[in-house]
């Protein structure tokens, strides 16, 4: 599991919002003596997370190049070509990446940028990237702690590896996952170093270019760490401080909505997103070639796109689904939202007609009917009354 350096940099950032304005405000950091050894920071992690390493994993010293060619060929493995393909298109039919991008360059180019460090829980080993320049001895330690912490729970709660790509209930199991590792992260380095020490990471890390991924992706990058790290603080602070719920999260109670971990309420009423269903029938040579669950965060974050109050909108999400059909090059994307209330529903539909008439510039149309807000977008104006009917 890679945390690339531009990721690190901006929970860096975060980490130290309150600590640069108690630092007295120093603008120079002392010389930091050498980094902890491996071993050293694996125990640290087990007495922070109250838990045992079952086996130290050892760390394997790869090269940089490595690094990049392991991290695509998990990128490929995980989000196989045919699914990063719907979903590139129904991007571009939403006009969250440009025409000639695709999810592979983005996504690749950022994790390939200064990975000091990765876990790999298909073979359970720790890497650790030779040369590696980018780092000072805090973010060094730190993103070991965070990989460690990833080492450590896969040991106890075995990680599956295919969570790539855009479903929301594997954004939301990733949050668990990367959020306790970012908690972790945080505790070690609030633990192990002073605030000078940090500050003077934070002075070379702040201005790291966090790559060209579309502010669209970008989110989906950042939420697990940084959502995903109040998630289990908040599961920790109803624990008194102890790991026993984040623990249950992972033996019996995975999160499974973006909506439960941005809502912490509904993962508590274990408020299951409702299912949804899209019947259309568009005709021969049509053929389903991408379908599944945006969830609170994507339709959050596709409302932001046009300057509306996106986070209101978008609250009071109560499940929805998407299907992608293809023939001869034409695409139509159907997709249908449920909400918790009339209210919710009413405002999420203004929102989203707002948001539509903004960026979309071909057919479509926004459809209220039988308690679901419907969106289509079709090549031309006869499948889309066509498809609209059927919503």
């Amino acid at each position: 599991m890679r945390t690339p350096f531009a990721v690190i940099a901006v929970l860096l950032v975060v980490l130290l919002g309150v600590d640069w304005a108690t630092s007295g405000g120093e603008d120079k950091a002392p010389a930091q003596p050498a980094a902890a050894p491996v071993s050293v920071i694996a125990h640290r992690v087990e007495l922070l997370r109250d838990l045992p390493f079952r086996q130290l994993p050892t760390p394997v010293p790869v090269t940089a190049a490595r690094a990049r060619q392991e991290g695509l060929h998990d990128f490929d493995k995980q989000y196989p070509a045919a699914r990063r393909h719907a979903d590139e298109t129904v991007y571009r039919l939403l006009g969250l990446i440009p025409a000639g991008d695709d999810l592979r360059t983005l996504t690749g180019s950022l994790f390939e940028q200064g990975v000091l460090g990765y876990y790999d829980p298909a073979d359970g080993r720790l890497r650790v990237v030779k040369g590696a320049g980018t780092g000072t001895r805090v973010l060094w330690e730190m993103t070991l702690a965070h990989e460690l912490t990833h080492a450590l729970e896969d040991q106890h709660y075995p990680f599956k590896t295919d969570t790539a790509g855009s479903d929301d209930r594997a954004l939301a199991r990733s949050a668990l996952i990367e959020g306790t590792a970012t908690w972790m992260m945080y505790a070690y380095v609030q633990r192990y170093f002073t605030s000078e020490e940090t500050l003077g990471s934070l002075l070379g890390a702040a201005f790291q270019d966090s790559g060209d991924l579309p502010p669209f992706l970008e989110a989906q990058v950042i939420f697990p760490y940084i959502d995903g790290e109040a998630f289990v603080a908040g599961l920790r602070d109803r624990a008194n401080g102890e790991w026993t719920l984040v623990d249950t999260a992972y033996r019996a109670h995975m999160p499974a909505s973006t909506e439960q971990i941005l809502h912490p309420d509904a993962y508590f009423r274990a408020d299951q997103p409702r299912a949804v269903r899209i019947r259309a029938r568009l005709g021969p040579g049509w053929r389903r070639v991408g379908a599944g669950t945006w969830g609170e965060l994507q339709t959050r974050e596709l409302l932001a796109g046009a300057g509306s109050n996106a986070r209101d909108a978008a609250a009071g999400w109560g499940g929805d689904r998407y299907v992608l059909w293809e023939s001869g090059g034409k695409h139509v994307l159907a997709m249908r939202w449920r909400w918790d209330t009339p209210r919710d529903e009413t405002e999420f539909a203004a929102a989203l007609r707002e948001w539509a008439q903004t960026v979309l510039k071909g057919p479509h149309t926004v459809v209220e009917r039988g308690g679901a807000v419907t969106l289509v977008v079709a090549p031309d104006a006869r499948i889309l009354r066509r498809v609209a009917a059927g919503a």
